[in-house]
């Protein structure tokens, strides 16, 4: 890559950058009330609440990580852009339930919704917090190398240096404006990555002549070396049903994206962050139609990576994580200027995201389960040094991590997923979950997620985070059936019944 294509490119998502701090700043006039700071509740209509919120999700592991596992392994992760089917589907089932919890109580986080449906039980909403800061701080690490790595690749700086800057600079503006501005900078960053996923399925095609010359090329060839003495393995097996994956742990990578949509965090604040509760329909039909576009981008550049390889116009990648960047760079300068902005976007617009969630839950939640009464005059000042520990460390985290961009980013989708399913999924659909079960369900999840960092390995090959949500489901439901019933209010009643 040229210098003065280097140059152009790095003054694109500098401007980005730029317009995502000044929308930022200017928000926090916005968030003058701790509700409106932690939550952002009832204020935005549905095309700011549809982007902000696919932005959340279709993050750096989908412009990243997913096109690497693609051309790593082959076919299944090709599903992942059906998720963006699930978001309709996550509207459809738990949309009215969360937003109308924000009409009897006043809601700005998921811990407040946790204690009017589970009585304040502190232990619940401890363990929550806990896990799904967890599955935030993976999910965020996983955001800030895809970031970094494209800054550093482009500038030549350290990785830290880079992450420090951009991810400095993201910390700065959502501490100053909190879910507010978040939002606001969300939905520009995903209206960027739609712009760049119009252009690049366009490309795709243009490039490639459709997918039936690229089945053709790479199934034809079992593998190839490039001059750099990469071998990619190539051939039909790289095409079937599975890949190159045995197929439970391909079934797997198909129905977590799908199915844990419904229980990603970016998802669930979103929905209360709706001014007009009818408006949940059109902003489920924007996430939908956005996401699908930026899915398909995902899909396409890694397709479009691998025709390039198995025909000899591009060497094999060193690293899966390169296959959007490799495709850009062949297409071209308008290519690369919308991809790189666009997997910057993508990467801000989580780790914005997760930083105010984490911190929220931190500085909000787990200290008042903890028994730590912080005043709400002090509340919005404490969170904000959350964010800037939490962004530190996550900066750290992800640049010395060895995982590839996509396994951070499942590790943080997967804990999520085990954390909220029992508390919100299963809460606010089944009355007949009580506190016991919840909390039978939440521990189990809480100690297995830990177990899950060690050395321990999960029998039969699945994800740990799949074995793991299955358990913690299952153990709140038995619980809840064998314990007595939970005695609710006539409003919560209500809500459960929509």
């Amino acid at each position: 890559m040229s210098a003065s294509t280097v140059s152009v490119i790095v003054f694109f998502s500098a401007l980005m950058i730029v317009v995502s701090f000044v929308i930022g700043v200017w928000s926090s006039r916005k968030a003058k009330t701790a509700q409106a700071y932690f939550g952002g509740t009832a204020m935005f209509g549905p095309v700011a609440v549809g982007l902000s919120s696919m932005a959340g999700i279709a993050s750096a592991f989908a412009l990243v990580g997913v096109p690497g596992i693609i051309y790593a392994t082959g076919n299944p992760m090709t599903f992942w852009m059906l998720s963006g089917a699930a978001f309709a589907m996550s509207y459809i089932i738990l949309g009215k339930k969360v937003r109308a919890m924000a009409e009897i109580a006043p809601i700005s986080s998921l811990g407040d919704i946790c204690d009017v449906r589970f009585n304040n039980n502190r232990i619940i909403k401890a363990l929550m917090s806990v896990i799904i800061c967890l599955g935030c701080v993976g999910y965020l690490a996983a955001q800030i190398a895809a970031g970094s790595a494209l800054i550093a690749h482009l500038l030549g700086w350290e990785p830290i240096v880079a992450g420090l800057v951009v991810f400095g600079l993201l910390t700065i503006y959502t501490a100053v404006s909190g879910e507010v501005g978040g939002l606001l900078t969300q939905a520009f960053q995903g209206f960027v990555m739609v712009i760049a996923g119009v252009f690049m399925i366009y490309a795709f095609f243009k490039v490639t002549g459709g997918f039936g010359n690229v089945m053709q090329a790479v199934g034809s060839i079992p593998e190839i070396t490039g001059a750099n003495g990469v071998t990619k393995k190539l051939g039909p097996d790289l095409l079937n049903a599975w890949g190159t994956f045995p197929g439970k742990i391909s079934l797997t990578w198909m129905l977590i994206p799908i199915l844990g949509c419904l229980g990603q965090p970016q998802v669930l604040v979103r929905m209360y962050a709706l001014k007009d509760p009818r408006d949940l329909p059109k902003a489920g039909l924007v996430t939908a139609i956005t996401h699908t576009i930026v899915g398909f981008l995902a899909v396409v550049v890694a397709y479009g990576a691998l025709y390039l390889v198995a025909t000899g116009k591009i060497p094999p990648l060193e690293k899966a994580d390169m296959a959007i960047y490799a495709f850009a760079d062949y297409v071209g300068i308008e290519a690369q200027l919308l991809v790189y902005a666009a997997v910057l976007a993508a990467a801000m617009s989580s780790a914005s995201l997760f930083l105010t969630s984490s911190s929220t839950l931190l500085s909000k939640d787990l200290s008042s389960a903890l028994g730590f009464n912080i005043p709400k005059e002090k509340q919005v000042s404490v969170s904000r040094i959350f964010m800037f520990v939490l962004g530190g460390a996550s900066i750290v985290i992800s640049i010395y991590s060895t995982q590839m961009v996509a396994l951070l980013g499942t590790f943080g989708w997967g804990t999520l997923v085990s954390a909220t399913f029992p508390v919100f999924v299963i809460g606010l659909l089944w009355e007949r979950a009580n506190e016991a079960g919840v909390m039978c369900g939440i521990t189990a999840s809480f100690v297995l997620n830990i177990l899950s960092l060690t050395s321990f390995v999960w029998p039969g090959g699945l994800p740990a985070y799949f074995n793991i949500s299955a358990i913690s489901i299952a153990i709140t439901v038995v619980v809840s059936l064998i314990t007595p019933r939970q005695e609710i209010s006539a409003n919560l009643k209500r809500v459960i019944d929509l």
